[in-house]
């Protein structure tokens, strides 16, 4: 049996190997265990939803964070309104934080991710112990690696900033409607 490091590169070794084999029997993964490839399919599925579901308690989690900036801060708010900040102005300024807010949350997580992904990727998980469970652990011989996903970079941190700055506009548009003179006397 021959391990590889990366999946996808399977027919390649073996057409490379074929001539040397003979008659030697040789078959990739996905013909040995074609549930496998089922499975892999269907938890990529699963994954994709779950990060869906995280970045909309994310986008909740900001929409509150700048509802309670808005309502924090309304003697503020009527204060510019009062020195001539228009409400578009003063929308923007918090469209504006919540984009910064976004743009912060997303190049600390996917750094924070590359890290960890770095670290696991040269120690690995130790699966070892499970490794009598199925037919399908004999296919990880002890330790598990994981990839850094520089692919998904985008994927994933374009949709948290644009959730972001939708949630923001909830917040910004409750600021500008903001009267001055009501707000300013806003206990």
């Amino acid at each position: 049996m021959i391990s590889l490091k990366q999946i996808g590169g399977e027919s390649r070794v073996i057409t490379t190997l074929k001539p040397a084999l003979d008659s030697a029997e040789s078959q990739t993964w996905s013909q040995a265990f074609p549930e496998l490839e089922t499975a892999l399919a269907t938890k990529t599925s699963a994954m994709n939803v779950f990060s869906f579901i995280i970045i909309l308690i994310a986008g909740i989690g900001v929409l509150n964070l700048l509802l309670m900036a808005v309502f924090e801060r309304t003697r503020e708010i009527g204060l510019l309104g009062a020195m001539g900040m228009r409400p578009r102005q003063i929308m923007w300024l918090f469209i504006v934080e919540g984009i910064m807010l976004g743009l912060v949350g997303v190049v600390v997580g996917e750094a924070m991710g590359i890290g960890l992904n770095a670290i696991f990727s040269s120690v690995g998980f130790d699966l070892s112990k499970f490794s009598s469970m199925t037919d399908y652990m004999a296919l990880i011989t002890g330790k598990v690696y994981t990839g850094l996903g520089l692919k998904s970079i985008l994927t994933r941190g374009l949709p948290v900033l644009i959730i972001t700055i939708l949630a923001s506009l909830v917040p910004a548009r409750e600021a500008s409607r903001h009267e001055p003179s009501e707000a300013l006397h806003y206990v």
